[in-house]
């Protein structure tokens, strides 16, 4: 674990893998850190050079003044990547972090290898767009406290809620370690979101994952966005909510390493 200071912040960051070999940056969804990404890291790390790094607010990374963007948040990893001489990378984003990806496939399609995006969507509507802004008055009021009481019942299916309590505290303890100026701040971002006309300007190599029982950002429209973007497969995880990585990390890994394999090295 390391801190790297780029784009006038500081963030926690873990670099793993072979030396030499190519970049893939993985980054976590909204009240994650990077840990969420430890079986990839188990899983890739033979063959890619991994770039992990706690976003914004998240668990030690600094929280600058907002409001901010997703632009922000993309080019936190422009800065990063600079800051490490890393040229091109694969990119792997969940949630708020495929959120990033979108704003980096558009701003920097330059930089980037090829594009995973999972249990992420690329527009601020529905019950999402009444969701986000409740989260946000509870959190301004009561800090995190209600967030890691309740969230994970609406990221995990039924199943490992009641069978898989180590995960859940896992989750719980990540939720906790979010600044609240960190989920308002990148939350804020995620009201702004803007991105589902513009899917058909990525023309990069695109995978996208969603879990068959992801609440937050559901297969539905996953399915719609592959549909937008010129290059894109989809891959549906079921049984699987919205932290699918971690749910059903063997399914996740496959269809990541099947991605990965077909790009040139």
């Amino acid at each position: 674990m390391m801190r790297i200071t780029s784009n006038g912040s500081s963030f926690v960051c873990s670099i793993d893998g072979v030396e030499g070999a190519p970049w893939l940056t993985f980054s976590n969804s909204l009240n994650t850190n990077f840990s969420s990404w430890d079986g990839e890291v188990a899983s890739f790390g033979d063959r890619y050079r991994i770039l992990r790094y706690n976003t914004r607010g998240h668990d030690g990374s600094a929280a600058p003044p907002g409001p901010w963007e997703l632009e922000d948040l993309a080019s936190d990893i422009i800065g990063l990547w600079d800051a490490l001489d890393v040229e091109q990378s694969h990119f792997v984003g969940l949630s708020i972090g495929g959120m990033t990806g979108q704003a980096l496939a558009l701003g920097w399609p330059g930089r980037i290898r090829s594009l995973v995006l999972a249990d992420t969507r690329a527009d601020f509507t529905g019950e999402f767009a009444k969701f986000i802004p409740r989260l946000i008055a509870r959190v301004e009021a009561e800090g995190m406290a209600p967030l890691v009481e309740e969230m994970p019942s609406r990221w995990f299916t039924a199943d490992v809620m009641r069978a898989r309590p180590d995960l859940v505290e896992r989750v719980r303890r990540m939720i906790a370690s979010t600044t609240p100026e960190g989920y308002i701040g990148c939350a804020g971002a995620i009201a702004r979101l803007n991105f589902l006309d513009r899917l058909s300007d990525i023309d990069l190599p695109t995978l996208l994952i969603c879990g068959a029982q992801d609440l937050g950002t559901p297969a539905v429209g996953m399915r719609q966005m592959a549909q937008r973007i010129v290059e894109a497969r989809y891959v549906e995880i079921d049984p699987a909510g919205h932290l699918s990585n971690i749910e059903s990390p063997d399914a996740f890994d496959r269809a990541l390493a099947e991605f990965l394999d077909a790009q040139p090295r």
